[in-house]
Protein backbone atom coordinates (compact mmCIF):
# COMPACT_ATOMS: atom_id res chain seq x y z
CA UNK A 1 0.00 0.00 0.00
CA UNK A 2 1.42 3.39 -0.96
CA UNK A 3 1.77 6.38 1.30
CA UNK A 4 -1.10 8.10 -0.46
CA UNK A 5 -3.39 5.17 0.30
CA UNK A 6 -2.46 5.15 3.96
CA UNK A 7 -4.99 7.87 4.70
CA UNK A 8 -8.74 7.87 4.20
CA UNK A 9 -9.54 9.74 0.99
CA UNK A 10 -12.76 11.42 0.00
CA UNK A 11 -14.90 9.57 -2.51
CA UNK A 12 -16.47 12.64 -4.08
CA UNK A 13 -15.74 13.32 -7.77
CA UNK A 14 -12.63 15.30 -8.54
CA UNK A 15 -13.44 18.98 -8.50
CA UNK A 16 -11.81 21.39 -10.95
CA UNK A 17 -8.15 21.94 -10.15
CA UNK A 18 -7.80 25.37 -11.71
CA UNK A 19 -7.79 27.27 -8.40
CA UNK A 20 -5.42 24.86 -6.58
CA UNK A 21 -3.13 24.72 -9.61
CA UNK A 22 -3.04 28.50 -9.86
CA UNK A 23 -2.25 28.77 -6.12
CA UNK A 24 0.44 26.09 -6.38
CA UNK A 25 1.99 27.77 -9.44
CA UNK A 26 2.05 31.09 -7.62
CA UNK A 27 3.79 29.49 -4.63
CA UNK A 28 6.35 27.84 -6.92
CA UNK A 29 7.12 31.16 -8.60
CA UNK A 30 7.44 32.80 -5.19
CA UNK A 31 9.78 30.03 -4.02
CA UNK A 32 11.95 30.46 -7.10
CA UNK A 33 12.21 34.19 -6.45
CA UNK A 34 12.90 33.76 -2.75
CA UNK A 35 15.19 30.73 -2.58
CA UNK A 36 16.83 29.76 -5.86
CA UNK A 37 20.38 31.06 -5.79
CA UNK A 38 19.93 32.85 -2.45
CA UNK A 39 20.66 32.06 1.18
CA UNK A 40 17.62 31.26 3.30
CA UNK A 41 16.54 33.56 6.11
CA UNK A 42 13.36 35.49 6.67
CA UNK A 43 12.40 34.47 3.14
CA UNK A 44 11.30 31.07 4.49
CA UNK A 45 8.86 32.74 6.90
CA UNK A 46 7.47 34.81 4.01
CA UNK A 47 7.07 31.68 1.89
CA UNK A 48 5.34 29.59 4.58
CA UNK A 49 2.98 32.47 5.34
CA UNK A 50 2.12 32.71 1.65
CA UNK A 51 1.59 28.93 1.48
CA UNK A 52 -0.81 29.16 4.42
CA UNK A 53 -2.81 31.91 2.72
CA UNK A 54 -2.79 30.08 -0.62
CA UNK A 55 -3.90 26.81 1.01
CA UNK A 56 -6.84 28.53 2.68
CA UNK A 57 -7.73 30.26 -0.60
CA UNK A 58 -7.38 27.05 -2.63
CA UNK A 59 -9.69 25.09 -0.34
CA UNK A 60 -13.05 25.77 1.16
CA UNK A 61 -12.83 27.21 4.67
CA UNK A 62 -14.94 25.10 7.01
CA UNK A 63 -14.11 26.93 10.23
CA UNK A 64 -16.47 29.80 10.96
CA UNK A 65 -16.50 32.95 13.01
CA UNK A 66 -13.98 33.67 15.72
CA UNK A 67 -12.73 30.10 15.65
CA UNK A 68 -10.48 31.11 12.73
CA UNK A 69 -8.45 33.33 15.05
CA UNK A 70 -6.82 30.36 16.81
CA UNK A 71 -5.30 28.77 13.64
CA UNK A 72 -4.17 32.23 12.52
CA UNK A 73 -2.41 32.76 15.86
CA UNK A 74 -0.81 29.31 15.59
CA UNK A 75 0.48 30.16 12.11
CA UNK A 76 1.90 33.53 13.21
CA UNK A 77 3.50 32.05 16.33
CA UNK A 78 5.00 29.21 14.30
CA UNK A 79 6.71 31.66 11.93
CA UNK A 80 8.36 33.65 14.72
CA UNK A 81 11.22 31.13 15.24
CA UNK A 82 12.17 31.54 11.57
CA UNK A 83 12.36 35.29 12.03
CA UNK A 84 14.65 34.77 15.02
CA UNK A 85 16.98 32.28 13.30
CA UNK A 86 16.68 29.65 10.57
CA UNK A 87 17.86 26.28 11.84
CA UNK A 88 16.63 22.71 11.85
CA UNK A 89 14.43 23.15 14.91
CA UNK A 90 12.84 26.43 13.80
CA UNK A 91 12.14 25.00 10.33
CA UNK A 92 10.45 21.94 11.85
CA UNK A 93 8.35 24.04 14.21
CA UNK A 94 7.30 26.48 11.47
CA UNK A 95 6.36 23.83 8.90
CA UNK A 96 4.34 21.76 11.36
CA UNK A 97 2.58 24.88 12.69
CA UNK A 98 1.72 25.99 9.14
CA UNK A 99 0.34 22.58 8.20
CA UNK A 100 -1.67 22.18 11.41
CA UNK A 101 -3.19 25.65 11.14
CA UNK A 102 -4.29 25.00 7.54
CA UNK A 103 -5.65 21.55 8.38
CA UNK A 104 -7.61 22.93 11.35
CA UNK A 105 -9.11 25.74 9.29
CA UNK A 106 -10.27 23.65 6.32
CA UNK A 107 -11.15 20.35 8.04
CA UNK A 108 -14.69 19.17 7.36
CA UNK A 109 -15.10 17.69 10.84
CA UNK A 110 -13.36 17.97 14.22
CA UNK A 111 -10.24 15.89 14.62
CA UNK A 112 -8.06 15.03 17.59
CA UNK A 113 -4.69 16.76 17.79
CA UNK A 114 -2.69 13.48 17.43
CA UNK A 115 -4.36 12.86 14.06
CA UNK A 116 -3.80 16.44 12.92
CA UNK A 117 -0.15 16.27 14.01
CA UNK A 118 0.35 12.99 12.14
CA UNK A 119 -1.25 14.43 9.03
CA UNK A 120 0.84 17.61 9.24
CA UNK A 121 4.07 15.66 9.72
CA UNK A 122 3.41 13.42 6.70
CA UNK A 123 2.59 16.26 4.27
CA UNK A 124 6.00 16.18 2.50
CA UNK A 125 5.85 12.40 2.05
CA UNK A 126 2.35 12.37 0.60
CA UNK A 127 2.93 15.26 -1.79
CA UNK A 128 4.33 13.43 -4.87
CA UNK A 129 1.66 10.71 -4.72
CA UNK A 130 -1.23 13.12 -4.26
CA UNK A 131 -0.03 15.49 -6.99
CA UNK A 132 0.28 12.63 -9.49
CA UNK A 133 -3.10 11.19 -8.49
CA UNK A 134 -4.94 14.52 -8.74
CA UNK A 135 -3.35 15.37 -12.08
CA UNK A 136 -4.27 12.02 -13.64
CA UNK A 137 -7.76 12.22 -12.17
CA UNK A 138 -8.30 15.71 -13.55
CA UNK A 139 -7.18 14.64 -17.05
CA UNK A 140 -9.56 11.69 -16.97
CA UNK A 141 -12.37 13.86 -15.66
CA UNK A 142 -11.88 16.43 -18.43
CA UNK A 143 -11.61 13.77 -21.20
CA UNK A 144 -8.54 15.59 -22.47
CA UNK A 145 -8.04 13.28 -25.47
CA UNK A 146 -11.50 13.68 -26.96
CA UNK A 147 -11.91 14.96 -30.56
CA UNK A 148 -13.23 18.26 -29.26
CA UNK A 149 -9.99 18.96 -27.41
CA UNK A 150 -7.89 17.86 -30.38
CA UNK A 151 -9.91 20.14 -32.65
CA UNK A 152 -9.43 22.99 -30.18
CA UNK A 153 -5.66 22.54 -30.36
CA UNK A 154 -5.63 22.21 -34.18
CA UNK A 155 -7.66 25.40 -34.47
CA UNK A 156 -4.64 27.32 -33.11
CA UNK A 157 -2.30 26.21 -35.92
CA UNK A 158 -3.50 28.61 -38.63
CA UNK A 159 -3.77 31.72 -36.39
CA UNK A 160 -0.27 31.20 -34.95
CA UNK A 161 1.32 30.54 -38.33
CA UNK A 162 -0.29 33.58 -39.94
CA UNK A 163 0.62 35.66 -36.87
CA UNK A 164 4.27 34.62 -37.27
CA UNK A 165 4.22 35.60 -40.97
CA UNK A 166 2.77 39.01 -40.22
CA UNK A 167 5.36 39.52 -37.47
CA UNK A 168 8.20 38.74 -39.86
CA UNK A 169 6.82 41.16 -42.46
CA UNK A 170 6.39 43.92 -39.89
CA UNK A 171 9.92 43.41 -38.57
CA UNK A 172 11.32 43.86 -42.08
CA UNK A 173 9.32 47.04 -42.50
CA UNK A 174 9.78 48.45 -38.97
CA UNK A 175 13.33 48.72 -37.53
CA UNK A 176 11.95 49.10 -33.99
CA UNK A 177 10.13 45.76 -34.13
CA UNK A 178 13.23 44.17 -35.65
CA UNK A 179 15.36 45.56 -32.82
CA UNK A 180 12.96 44.19 -30.20
CA UNK A 181 12.97 40.74 -31.81
CA UNK A 182 16.76 40.76 -31.95
CA UNK A 183 16.83 41.33 -28.20
CA UNK A 184 15.01 38.06 -27.62
CA UNK A 185 17.66 35.46 -26.88
CA UNK A 186 16.27 31.94 -26.65
CA UNK A 187 19.55 30.71 -25.21
CA UNK A 188 18.96 32.90 -22.16
CA UNK A 189 15.58 31.25 -21.73
CA UNK A 190 17.14 27.79 -21.74
CA UNK A 191 19.80 28.98 -19.30
CA UNK A 192 17.05 30.18 -16.97
CA UNK A 193 15.09 26.92 -17.17
CA UNK A 194 17.84 24.50 -16.20
CA UNK A 195 17.37 20.89 -15.12
CA UNK A 196 18.14 21.71 -11.50
CA UNK A 197 15.64 24.55 -11.55
CA UNK A 198 12.93 22.29 -12.92
CA UNK A 199 13.70 19.78 -10.18
CA UNK A 200 13.45 22.58 -7.62
CA UNK A 201 10.04 23.60 -8.97
CA UNK A 202 8.81 20.00 -8.86
CA UNK A 203 10.11 19.59 -5.31
CA UNK A 204 8.33 22.71 -4.08
CA UNK A 205 5.10 21.73 -5.81
CA UNK A 206 5.14 18.27 -4.23
CA UNK A 207 5.84 19.68 -0.76
CA UNK A 208 2.94 22.12 -0.76
CA UNK A 209 0.34 20.25 -2.82
CA UNK A 210 -1.28 18.29 0.10
CA UNK A 211 -2.12 21.65 1.70
CA UNK A 212 -3.06 23.53 -1.47
CA UNK A 213 -5.47 20.79 -2.59
CA UNK A 214 -6.52 18.90 0.50
CA UNK A 215 -8.82 15.91 0.00
CA UNK A 216 -8.33 13.96 3.20
CA UNK A 217 -11.02 13.42 5.78
CA UNK A 218 -10.23 14.25 9.36
CA UNK A 219 -10.51 11.50 11.89
CA UNK A 220 -13.10 12.15 14.60
CA UNK A 221 -11.76 13.13 17.96
CA UNK A 222 -11.36 10.23 20.32
CA UNK A 223 -9.63 9.50 23.57
CA UNK A 224 -6.73 7.13 23.85
CA UNK A 225 -7.20 4.65 26.65
CA UNK A 226 -5.89 1.25 27.53
CA UNK A 227 -8.64 -1.29 27.11
CA UNK A 228 -10.15 -2.08 30.50
CA UNK A 229 -9.50 -5.55 31.76
CA UNK A 230 -12.26 -7.61 33.30
CA UNK A 231 -11.13 -8.45 36.85
CA UNK A 232 -12.92 -11.78 36.73
CA UNK A 233 -11.23 -12.87 33.52
CA UNK A 234 -7.64 -14.05 33.36
CA UNK A 235 -5.49 -12.40 30.69
CA UNK A 236 -1.93 -12.98 29.57
CA UNK A 237 -0.75 -9.93 31.53
CA UNK A 238 -1.95 -11.44 34.81
CA UNK A 239 0.88 -13.93 34.72
CA UNK A 240 3.61 -11.31 34.25
CA UNK A 241 2.02 -8.10 35.57
CA UNK A 242 -0.61 -9.32 38.00
CA UNK A 243 -1.19 -7.99 41.49
CA UNK A 244 1.49 -10.13 43.15
CA UNK A 245 4.06 -9.46 40.40
CA UNK A 246 3.53 -5.69 40.52
CA UNK A 247 3.63 -5.67 44.34
CA UNK A 248 6.91 -7.58 44.46
CA UNK A 249 8.38 -5.45 41.68
CA UNK A 250 7.56 -2.21 43.46
CA UNK A 251 9.09 -3.41 46.72
CA UNK A 252 12.31 -4.47 44.98
CA UNK A 253 12.46 -1.37 42.78
CA UNK A 254 11.89 1.02 45.67
CA UNK A 255 14.64 -0.66 47.69
CA UNK A 256 17.10 -0.51 44.79
CA UNK A 257 16.25 3.10 43.93
CA UNK A 258 16.57 4.06 47.60
CA UNK A 259 20.07 2.60 47.68
CA UNK A 260 21.03 4.52 44.53
CA UNK A 261 19.58 7.76 45.90
CA UNK A 262 21.41 7.26 49.19
CA UNK A 263 24.72 6.84 47.36
CA UNK A 264 24.10 10.02 45.39
CA UNK A 265 23.29 11.88 48.60
CA UNK A 266 26.52 10.65 50.19
CA UNK A 267 28.88 11.20 47.26
CA UNK A 268 27.34 14.01 45.21
CA UNK A 269 25.49 16.08 47.78
CA UNK A 270 27.46 15.19 50.87
CA UNK A 271 30.93 15.40 49.32
CA UNK A 272 32.15 12.04 50.70
CA UNK A 273 35.48 10.72 49.41
CA UNK A 274 35.23 8.47 46.36
CA UNK A 275 37.27 5.27 45.93
CA UNK A 276 40.92 5.71 45.01
CA UNK A 277 41.48 6.70 41.38
CA UNK A 278 37.92 7.96 40.79
CA UNK A 279 37.07 11.63 40.37
CA UNK A 280 33.71 13.32 40.81
CA UNK A 281 33.61 14.06 37.09
CA UNK A 282 34.03 10.37 36.30
CA UNK A 283 31.33 9.46 38.81
CA UNK A 284 28.98 12.04 37.33
CA UNK A 285 29.65 11.06 33.71
CA UNK A 286 29.13 7.35 34.34
CA UNK A 287 25.61 7.87 35.66
CA UNK A 288 24.07 10.85 33.88
CA UNK A 289 22.66 9.19 30.77
CA UNK A 290 21.95 5.62 32.06
CA UNK A 291 19.91 7.03 34.94
CA UNK A 292 17.67 8.91 32.50
CA UNK A 293 17.02 5.68 30.61
CA UNK A 294 16.24 4.05 33.96
CA UNK A 295 13.69 6.76 34.75
CA UNK A 296 11.99 6.28 31.35
CA UNK A 297 11.80 2.53 31.88
CA UNK A 298 10.35 3.10 35.34
CA UNK A 299 7.73 5.48 33.91
CA UNK A 300 6.64 2.83 31.40
CA UNK A 301 6.32 0.29 34.22
CA UNK A 302 4.18 2.72 36.22
CA UNK A 303 1.81 3.31 33.29
CA UNK A 304 1.33 -0.44 32.86
CA UNK A 305 0.89 -1.06 36.58
CA UNK A 306 -1.66 1.76 36.95
CA UNK A 307 -3.72 0.82 33.90
CA UNK A 308 -7.45 0.75 34.33
CA UNK A 309 -8.72 -2.55 35.57
CA UNK A 310 -5.13 -3.48 36.44
CA UNK A 311 -3.42 -4.47 39.68
CA UNK A 312 -3.74 -1.00 41.25
CA UNK A 313 -7.54 -1.41 41.33
CA UNK A 314 -7.24 -4.69 43.24
CA UNK A 315 -4.71 -3.77 45.94
CA UNK A 316 -4.55 -0.80 48.29
CA UNK A 317 -0.79 -1.11 48.76
CA UNK A 318 0.16 -0.74 45.09
CA UNK A 319 -0.97 2.89 44.82
CA UNK A 320 1.22 4.29 47.65
CA UNK A 321 4.16 2.15 46.46
CA UNK A 322 3.75 3.60 42.97
CA UNK A 323 3.70 7.14 44.34
CA UNK A 324 6.89 6.48 46.31
CA UNK A 325 8.45 4.94 43.19
CA UNK A 326 7.62 8.00 41.09
CA UNK A 327 8.99 10.34 43.76
CA UNK A 328 12.25 8.37 43.78
CA UNK A 329 12.44 8.61 40.01
CA UNK A 330 12.04 12.38 40.23
CA UNK A 331 14.96 12.44 42.69
CA UNK A 332 16.87 10.21 40.27
CA UNK A 333 16.39 12.70 37.42
CA UNK A 334 17.42 15.58 39.68
CA UNK A 335 20.53 13.59 40.58
CA UNK A 336 21.23 13.02 36.88
CA UNK A 337 20.98 16.76 36.24
CA UNK A 338 23.40 17.40 39.11
CA UNK A 339 25.76 14.74 37.75
CA UNK A 340 25.73 16.36 34.32
CA UNK A 341 26.32 19.76 35.88
CA UNK A 342 29.42 18.43 37.63
CA UNK A 343 30.67 16.92 34.40
CA UNK A 344 30.08 20.13 32.45
CA UNK A 345 31.88 22.11 35.14
CA UNK A 346 34.91 19.87 34.61
CA UNK A 347 34.84 19.38 30.84
CA UNK A 348 32.94 22.45 29.51
CA UNK A 349 29.56 22.77 27.78
CA UNK A 350 28.68 21.42 24.34
CA UNK A 351 25.59 21.21 22.18
CA UNK A 352 25.03 17.59 23.21
CA UNK A 353 25.31 18.35 26.92
CA UNK A 354 23.00 21.34 26.62
CA UNK A 355 20.48 19.10 24.87
CA UNK A 356 20.87 16.55 27.66
CA UNK A 357 19.93 19.20 30.25
CA UNK A 358 16.75 19.99 28.33
CA UNK A 359 15.94 16.31 27.85
CA UNK A 360 16.38 15.58 31.56
CA UNK A 361 14.07 18.44 32.44
CA UNK A 362 11.43 17.01 30.11
CA UNK A 363 11.74 13.58 31.73
CA UNK A 364 11.30 15.13 35.17
CA UNK A 365 8.23 17.04 33.98
CA UNK A 366 6.80 13.83 32.52
CA UNK A 367 7.20 12.03 35.85
CA UNK A 368 5.50 14.87 37.69
CA UNK A 369 2.63 14.72 35.20
CA UNK A 370 2.27 10.98 35.83
CA UNK A 371 2.09 11.74 39.53
CA UNK A 372 -0.64 14.34 38.90
CA UNK A 373 -2.53 11.90 36.67
CA UNK A 374 -2.57 9.23 39.37
CA UNK A 375 -3.58 11.62 42.14
CA UNK A 376 -6.33 13.35 40.16
CA UNK A 377 -7.35 10.14 38.35
CA UNK A 378 -6.95 11.71 34.91
CA UNK A 379 -7.23 9.73 31.68
CA UNK A 380 -4.34 8.49 29.56
CA UNK A 381 -5.39 10.95 26.86
CA UNK A 382 -4.92 13.78 29.39
CA UNK A 383 -1.41 12.52 30.19
CA UNK A 384 -0.45 12.30 26.51
CA UNK A 385 -1.84 15.76 25.81
CA UNK A 386 -0.10 17.30 28.83
CA UNK A 387 3.26 15.81 27.83
CA UNK A 388 2.78 16.92 24.21
CA UNK A 389 2.00 20.48 25.30
CA UNK A 390 5.06 20.50 27.58
CA UNK A 391 7.28 19.21 24.77
CA UNK A 392 5.89 21.74 22.28
CA UNK A 393 6.42 24.67 24.65
CA UNK A 394 9.99 23.59 25.44
CA UNK A 395 10.94 23.09 21.79
CA UNK A 396 9.32 26.40 20.87
CA UNK A 397 11.28 28.17 23.61
CA UNK A 398 14.52 26.51 22.45
CA UNK A 399 14.09 28.19 19.06
CA UNK A 400 14.82 31.54 20.74
CA UNK A 401 17.89 30.40 22.70
CA UNK A 402 21.16 31.58 21.20
CA UNK A 403 22.94 28.29 21.89
CA UNK A 404 26.35 29.22 20.38
CA UNK A 405 26.64 32.39 22.47
CA UNK A 406 25.38 30.60 25.58
CA UNK A 407 27.91 27.79 25.19
CA UNK A 408 30.76 30.19 24.44
CA UNK A 409 29.94 32.45 27.40
CA UNK A 410 29.76 29.52 29.81
CA UNK A 411 32.98 27.87 28.60
CA UNK A 412 34.95 31.13 28.62
CA UNK A 413 33.73 32.23 32.06
CA UNK A 414 34.48 28.79 33.57
CA UNK A 415 37.81 28.23 31.79
CA UNK A 416 41.12 28.04 33.61
CA UNK A 417 42.30 31.26 31.94
CA UNK A 418 39.37 33.29 33.34
CA UNK A 419 38.24 31.57 36.55
CA UNK A 420 41.52 29.95 37.55
CA UNK A 421 39.94 26.48 37.72
CA UNK A 422 38.60 23.94 35.28
CA UNK A 423 39.93 23.01 31.84
CA UNK A 424 41.80 25.19 29.38
CA UNK A 425 39.49 26.75 26.83
CA UNK A 426 38.90 24.61 23.74
CA UNK A 427 39.23 27.25 21.01
CA UNK A 428 38.94 24.68 18.26
CA UNK A 429 35.43 23.70 19.36
CA UNK A 430 34.32 27.30 19.86
CA UNK A 431 35.40 28.29 16.36
CA UNK A 432 33.02 25.63 14.98
CA UNK A 433 30.04 27.43 16.55
CA UNK A 434 30.12 30.38 14.15
CA UNK A 435 30.30 34.16 14.51
CA UNK A 436 27.74 34.30 17.34
CA UNK A 437 30.56 33.50 19.80
CA UNK A 438 32.55 36.67 18.99
CA UNK A 439 30.88 38.92 21.61
CA UNK A 440 31.72 36.43 24.37
CA UNK A 441 35.28 36.04 23.10
CA UNK A 442 35.91 39.77 22.83
CA UNK A 443 34.60 40.42 26.34
CA UNK A 444 37.59 38.57 27.78
CA UNK A 445 40.19 39.45 25.16
CA UNK A 446 42.74 40.45 27.78
CA UNK A 447 42.73 36.90 29.20
CA UNK A 448 43.83 35.32 25.91
CA UNK A 449 46.68 37.39 24.45
CA UNK A 450 48.17 34.47 22.52
CA UNK A 451 44.90 33.79 20.77
CA UNK A 452 44.39 37.39 19.66
CA UNK A 453 47.97 37.68 18.43
CA UNK A 454 47.45 34.71 16.10
CA UNK A 455 43.72 35.07 15.33
CA UNK A 456 42.97 38.79 15.59
CA UNK A 457 43.04 39.23 11.82
CA UNK A 458 40.77 36.24 11.34
CA UNK A 459 38.22 37.70 13.76
CA UNK A 460 38.34 41.01 11.94
CA UNK A 461 37.76 39.26 8.63
CA UNK A 462 34.87 37.31 10.17
CA UNK A 463 33.33 40.58 11.33
CA UNK A 464 33.71 42.15 7.92
CA UNK A 465 32.27 39.11 6.16
CA UNK A 466 29.27 39.02 8.48
CA UNK A 467 28.51 42.73 8.27
CA UNK A 468 29.05 42.97 4.51
CA UNK A 469 26.04 43.83 2.39
CA UNK A 470 23.57 40.94 2.25
CA UNK A 471 20.30 40.34 0.55
CA UNK A 472 17.15 40.83 2.59
CA UNK A 473 16.18 37.21 2.00
CA UNK A 474 18.72 35.84 4.49
CA UNK A 475 17.90 38.41 7.22
CA UNK A 476 17.22 37.13 10.74
CA UNK A 477 16.65 38.94 14.00
CA UNK A 478 19.55 37.13 15.69
CA UNK A 479 21.96 38.07 12.91
CA UNK A 480 20.69 41.66 13.03
CA UNK A 481 21.44 41.86 16.76
CA UNK A 482 24.98 40.63 16.10
CA UNK A 483 25.41 43.23 13.37
CA UNK A 484 24.34 45.93 15.81
CA UNK A 485 26.90 44.67 18.31
CA UNK A 486 29.65 44.81 15.67
CA UNK A 487 28.59 48.32 14.68
CA UNK A 488 28.65 49.59 18.28
CA UNK A 489 31.83 47.72 19.31
CA UNK A 490 34.54 48.13 16.67
CA UNK A 491 37.47 45.72 16.99
CA UNK A 492 41.10 46.70 16.70
CA UNK A 493 43.27 43.55 16.72
CA UNK A 494 46.46 45.55 17.38
CA UNK A 495 45.05 47.21 20.49
CA UNK A 496 43.71 43.86 21.70
CA UNK A 497 47.05 42.16 21.38
CA UNK A 498 48.89 45.05 23.04
CA UNK A 499 46.35 45.19 25.85
CA UNK A 500 46.65 41.47 26.34
CA UNK A 501 50.40 41.64 26.58
CA UNK A 502 50.21 44.43 29.09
Amino acid sequence: MSIAAATELETVPARPLMTPLACAAGCVVLADWLFYGWDIGISLAVFLGAVGVAAVFGNRIEMRGRARIIPAIVLAAGLLPLIEEVNLLSVAVATVATAMSVIAMISTQPASWPWQLLEAATVPFRGPFLLARDTIGALRHMNIWTPNWIGWLVAWIVPLCVFAIFLILFSSANPVIEHVLMLIDLRKLFEFISLWRLCFWAFVACMIWPLICRRIKSKPARTWEFAPINPTATSELDYLLGTQAVMRSLVLFNALFAAQTAMDVVYLWGGAALPNGMTYAQYAHRGAYPLIFTALLAAAFVLIAMRRGGPADQSRLIRPLVLIFIAQNVLLVISSIFRLDLYVASYSLTYLRLTAFIWMGLVAAGLVLILIQIELRKSTYWLISANAITLALVLYGCCFINAPRLIASYNIEHSREVSGTGQNLDWRYLRCLGPQILPAMERYHDKFPAFWQSNGTCCTNARDAFTSSKNWRDWSFRAWRLEQYFANNPLNPRSLSVGGQG
